[in-house]
């Protein structure tokens, strides 16, 4: 099951013009000489810390995706369908490196981890960790992505709100832009999944929806207590909201496909029901 090529251009050529223009540096347009640690709180360089780990999984994450849609395919239309997507992976895992490279700095710079090589050596054995999606469906691989990269930016977004330090508050408005856009892209391809492929596509993003967990919950050490440290440090911050968000987007497309509207609804009302959420209607 996979989108028709011209489809899949479309959503791959979008994100890359808009990509192209939406550019910043990670050693030039963070200013450390305006750096102030002392407004940080021992729980926001925690934050950091553990973010920092989760973007640095990257090469996990992008040898998943190259293992999943390899452009070495047997058949040439497959393979064609993979090196398109590859327009798109190899530019996504450009800015998600970004991310990382940009947080570990922030930690160098600001003395959370004074030692770089140190620094280093430490996400490096998380790096060495097997990671999987635990899906190979395209639909089911961007549904998962999507959850991924709308829980990232919504937590950066909310710890930008109370952060004081200036150089980090602008980092997070960074990389909150960065995963917005993400998100907007792999959103484009569940749509297009539904659209090709009508409801039979739903039960594949209901069990992927039902049972997401973020990436290094089953590798990293003390994964469960540091994230919910971690959520504290971010008013507002609600670990099911990108489940919420998705059942917006759905319903939004039922709206738009009407022969498909019965089913999509069906659908958010089974996942309702089982994560126990009592509305999405004040999702945005």
């Amino acid at each position: 099951m996979q989108l028709p090529l011209a489809k899949l251009r479309l959503h791959v050529d979008s994100y890359n013009r808009l990509a192209d223009d939406s550019n910043w540096n990670r050693f030039k347009s963070l200013h450390w000489e305006e750096l102030r640690p002392d407004l940080l709180t021992q729980g926001q360089k925690d934050a950091v810390e553990f973010v920092t780990y989760v973007e640095d999984h990257l090469p996990g994450y992008f040898a998943e995706y190259q293992s999943l849609f390899p452009i070495e395919a047997e058949d040439i239309t497959q393979s064609l369908h993979n090196r398109e997507l590859f327009h798109f992976t190899v530019r996504w895992g450009l800015e998600e490196d970004r991310h990382a490279q940009a947080l570990a700095l922030y930690q160098y710079h600001a003395g959370i981890e004074p030692d770089r090589d140190r620094l280093e050596e430490k996400l490096i054995i998380e790096n060495r960790k097997p990671f999987s999606i635990g899906f190979s469906n395209p639909v089911q691989v961007f549904t998962y992505t999507l959850l991924q990269e709308k829980a990232t930016q919504l937590y950066y977004q909310s710890l930008s709100r109370v952060v004081e330090e200036p150089v980090l508050n602008r980092l997070l408005i960074f990389l909150t832009k960065d995963e917005s856009r993400h998100f907007g892209f792999f959103c484009n391809m569940v749509e297009a999944f539904i659209e090709a492929y009508g409801e039979k596509v739903l039960p594949l993003i209901e069990e992927v929806t039902l049972h997401y967990k973020m990436p290094l919950h089953n590798t990293m050490q003390d994964y469960r207590r540091r994230a919910i440290l971690m959520a504290r440090e971010a008013p507002g911050y609600d670990r099911i909201l990108p489940q919420k968000v998705l059942m917006r987007q759905l319903r939004r497309t039922g709206e738009r496909l009407a022969e498909l509207a019965r089913p999509i609804e069906e659908s958010i009302a089974r996942m309702m029901a089982i994560l126990r959420i009592p509305t999405i209607e004040d999702v945005a």
